[in-house]
């Protein structure tokens, strides 16, 4: 017997055994297992065992994945009324993502009270009507049973969830497959409210969940497919692919511009002017999605057929970019055009997923995004990430010509690619006009990386070796006039390198296991219950979070001598709060000791020069694209109010931020 089935048989039967004891032995309805992936890599399994009994169907799952290193197991009880599938008992507790966890009960007495417990917090809740228990993404196959109540009792509005949220199915279409010479007549759905945005699942004639294509709870793109299907992981991927572009069309339909073609913003304080000047009492005008003019109220004339938006008491400002983004849900697109964020490197997403979306975003179809330069992801080993995979000089230029005619500017490399394949990536790539990012690979130094090519660095910690010195066991020592520093900086300096520092990410990372992150980012208080409780339930010990707290303590000081020492640094997101870690971002800027105009240059002009695009955006000039920042109040005196933008434009198109925002569940 094989050893992943003799694995399973051995789950199923000690899970029978704990359920029913020795003397009654229950045999399983159904069983079934899954392989996880994250993009696309083979990363662990989830085993299910469907049970009936006395008039209730008890579902048991075991949810086991590995990435990067760390493994985690999520073990999850459901136990529902045979006559209808409603809910009579759930509990999920482990470990969802190697950062988040969850511990959560609820139990329905006879009366219909719901009590729920969340990591001991107890509380209780009476439904009125239809209701579901499902938390977060992990395991998948309470989805499935989700998807057979709402089937079985023909719901047809929203299905309320317990402990929160609530959840809508929408049918999409059939699909045909072919598996070992069989083919196989699918039906596909949407599902909102699990997980913060859709995730697509496709469903047999028996109501078995074939394939279910989401984000996990650290927010990458994860497939789940069951035994036997993996041959068409692909296929379900690119018909996801496709979902989020209609999806995303579909929006675009609804949410029109406020003005376009032509208009006037009229009596705002224009930041980022020629040299990033700054123009009190502003006129802007804009044609045909570029800036056609930009001077003072008092010097600029108005054309008669050009509608006016009164713009005093705002402050207008340079799109921004996030040079760190991972759009792996349709929904962090228009959530990143809400925010003013108007161009965005997508650094690392599924090839198959990005580049339709690209696509439609270029050719019109798309207006509520951003738009995107990509960058494709390299990688090698056992712990890679995803399946762009290069273990020989030949597979790494490979992968490099790959990206290159699927139209993405640059190259990332990750944690794992071989030292003896950065050179040959890097070379590649030049070769192709591609620039090249990435992290510093395990057992490889900075000063290595860089001579072997690198143009860019995310993440400030793979920057810290290169101008510090620590003792084991001793706490960090940095002094920017000291000589490691000075060499540190002239080293970086001489060879253009552009640094992505991620603070909020590292912050966000630094978080103590069940305090509140609303202190620091309260855009979160904004967000939908589900995204809301993935957040919750991200957090390290507290002994570790204080190491880490530590440790961006320490960044801030290495950030700021940075910038005083002349290396470009762009702001990039790295997930966390769709659109709002943008601000938190350019907050930590000032925190470290940057001034409020030069924070907001790490979000324009800087990036855009990075990318070889300022000749056409990072500044508002004539000229220029028109991709504008509309903000109430003036952050040059208090850099919070950047989060007060109310309209965004993007080529010349104006929009209200707020239905932009609702679009995704978010509240303006």
């Amino acid at each position: 017997m094989k050893t992943k089935y003799r694995h399973a048989a051995l789950f199923f039967l000690l899970m029978l055994l704990a359920l029913f004891g020795t003397a009654t032995i229950v045999s399983a309805q159904e069983t079934g297992m899954f392989v996880l992936y994250k993009y696309q890599k083979s990363m662990g399994t989830e085993t299910y065992a469907i049970t009936k009994k006395d008039g209730v169907v008890n579902l048991s799952t075991e949810f086991q994945l590995k990435f990067i290193g760390s493994g985690f197991s999520l073990d999850t009880t459901l136990k529902l009324n045979e006559k209808d599938l409603t809910p009579l008992y759930f509990e999920t507790k482990g470990m969802t993502s190697t950062r988040t966890r969850v511990d959560a009960k609820v139990e329905v007495s006879e009366k219909g009270t719901a009590t729920i417990t969340n990591f001991g917090e107890v509380s209780t809740h009476t439904p009125r009507g239809r209701f579901f228990t499902v938390f977060q993404p992990a395991p998948v196959s309470p989805q499935m049973m989700l998807f057979r109540y709402w089937k079985r009792n023909k719901i047809k509005n929203a299905i309320p969830l317990l402990p929160g949220g609530s959840a809508k199915i929408e049918y999409l279409g059939s699909d045909e497959i072919g598996v070992s010479g069989t083919k196989w007549k699918l039906k596909r759905y949407a599902i909102d409210g699990v997980m913060w945005g859709r995730e697509i699942a496709w469903f047999d004639k028996d109501d078995r969940l074939i394939a279910l294509v989401s984000a996990d709870a650290e927010m990458d793109r994860f497939e789940a497919v069951r035994e036997g299907f993996g041959d068409s992981l692909e296929y379900f991927v690119k018909t996801a692919a496709g979902d989020a572009v209609n999806q995303l069309k579909n929006i675009s339909r609804k949410i029109k511009p406020i003005y376009q073609d032509k208009f006037a913003l009229v009596g705002g304080t224009l930041v980022g002017g020629t040299d990033f000047a700054t123009v009190s009492d502003s006129i802007i005008l804009v044609k045909n999605g570029k800036i056609l003019s930009v001077g003072k109220r008092s010097e600029t004339k108005v054309p008669d057929d050009f509608p006016v938006f009164d713009a005093t008491g705002k402050t207008i400002l340079p799109g921004f970019f996030d040079m760190h983004a991972h759009a792996t849900q349709a929904e962090w697109f228009p959530a990143s055009l809400a925010a003013g964020i108007t161009t965005m490197r997508d650094a690392a997403n599924e090839l198959e997923f990005i580049v339709p979306i690209r696509d439609a975003e270029k050719s019109g179809e798309i207006t509520v995004s951003p738009r995107l330069i990509l960058a494709g992801y390299i990688d090698s080993g056992p712990s890679s990430v995803g399946k762009m995979k290069a273990e020989t000089p030949a597979e790494a230029r490979a992968i490099v010509r790959k990206y290159k005619r699927a139209g993405f500017e640059q190259i990332k490399i990750y944690h794992s690619l071989k030292k003896e394949l950065i050179k040959v990536v890097t070379e590649e790539a030049h070769k192709l006009d591609m620039t090249v990012t990435g992290h510093i690979p395990r057992g490889v130094s900075i000063w290595d990386a860089v001579e072997d090519g690198y143009d860019q660095v995310n993440h400030l910690g793979f920057v810290f070796p290169i101008m510090t010195s620590r003792t084991p066991g001793a706490e960090r020592n940095f002094d920017p006039a000291s000589k490691a520093a000075l060499a540190g900086f002239r080293f970086l300096k001489e060879n253009r390198i552009v640094v992505e520092p991620t603070l909020a990410r590292g912050e966000n990372s630094s978080k103590v296991f069940g305090d509140s992150f609303s202190s620091t980012e309260p855009g979160v208080k904004k967000a939908p219950f589900e995204f809301q409780a993935l957040i919750k339930s991200m957090g390290v010990p507290a002994e570790s979070a204080a190491r880490r707290q530590r440790g961006r303590a320490f960044g801030l000081q290495v950030l700021k001598a940075l910038h005083e020492a002349g290396i470009p640094l762009v702001v990039g997101t790295d997930l966390v709060v769709p659109g709002h870690t943008e601000f938190r971002e350019i907050e930590l800027f000032v925190a470290a000791g940057l001034s409020p105009i030069d924070a907001i240059k790490a979000a324009t002009i800087v990036p855009a020069r990075a990318m070889k695009v300022d000749s056409k955006l990072g500044t508002i000039e004539e000229g220029k694209l028109a991709d504008l920042a509309v903000v109430d109040g003036n952050p040059l005196e208090s850099i919070s109010e950047i989060r007060n933008v109310r309209y965004v434009i993007k080529g010349g198109k104006m929009f209200n931020t707020g239905p932009l925002w609702r679009s995704v569940g978010f509240q303006p």
